[in-house]
C-alpha cells in the first residue's frame, strides 16, 4: 500500500501531536516508511510546506526544514496523467482549469494532484488526510468547500487519517 500524505498531517503533526522537537520517532518513522515506499509526498505538497522559501533560501520553519533535508527520501517523482487529473477536477470539483496542461502544478493548490495521484491505482493507493468529513445532504458543496475525504468519496479512492496511518503501518514508540 502506497499512502500519499496531505500538507494537513505534517503540520498538524507538528503542531498538535508530534512536535519535531520532541517526538522525533515518529518522524524519523515517516522517513524510514518513505525509503520503504509506503509513505510518498507528491511534490505540490512539498511546495506548500516550502512556500515561498523553495530549495534556494533558508528554511524558517522547523517542518520546512524537516522536509527540505528528507525532500529526496519523501517526494514522489513519477509523473501524473492528465487525464486523472482531468478527472479529478470534473468529477471531484466540477470543473477543471481551462488549460490544465498549461498550469504550473507548483503553484497550484496539492489536493486535486494528490487525489489524482491515488487514482491512478485507487487498490493499492491512499490519500492521508487532517480535513474533516464532510456530510453531504441533499446537495454536494460548492467545489471550492470541498474537502478531500468527499472528494476522494467521488472518485471511489479511500481517504484515511494519520491516526488510521499510524494503526495500519505500525507506528511504535519504542519503550
Amino acid at each position: 500500500m502506497l499512502y500519499f500524505l496531505d500538507t494537513s498531517v505534517l503540520i498538524d503533526a507538528k503542531n498538535r501531536y508530534y512536535p519535531l522537537e520532541r517526538i522525533p520517532q515518529f518522524w524519523n518513522w515517516l522517513v524510514r516508511q518513505s525509503l520503504a515506499g509506503s509513505i510518498k509526498l507528491p511534490p505540490q505538497v512539498i511546495s506548500e510546506i516550502l512556500g515561498s522559501e523553495g530549495a534556494d533560501e533558508e528554511p524558517v520553519d522547523i517542518l520546512a526544514e524537516w522536509v527540505l533535508f528528507n525532500r529526496t527520501t519523501l517526494e514522489w517523482n513519477d509523473e501524473l496523467s492528465v487525464d486523472l487529473l482531468t478527472r479529478t477536477y470534473n468529477q471531484g470539483y466540477d470543473s477543471a482549469p481551462e488549460h490544465l496542461t498549461t498550469v504550473d502544478p507548483l503553484t497550484e493548490p496539492a489536493d486535486p494532484f494528490l487525489i489524482a495521484y491515488a487514482l491512478e491505482n485507487p487498490d493499492s493507493r491512499r490519500v492521508v488526510t487532517m480535513e474533516n468529513v464532510q456530510s453531504v445532504g441533499t446537495t454536494l458543496p460548492k467545489p471550492a468547500n470541498r474537502k478531500i475525504p468527499l472528494v476522494c468519496r467521488l472518485l471511489g479512492v479511500k481517504c484515511i487519517n494519520t491516526f488510521d496511518l499510524i494503526r495500519e503501518l505500525d507506528f511504535r514508540i519504542p519503550m
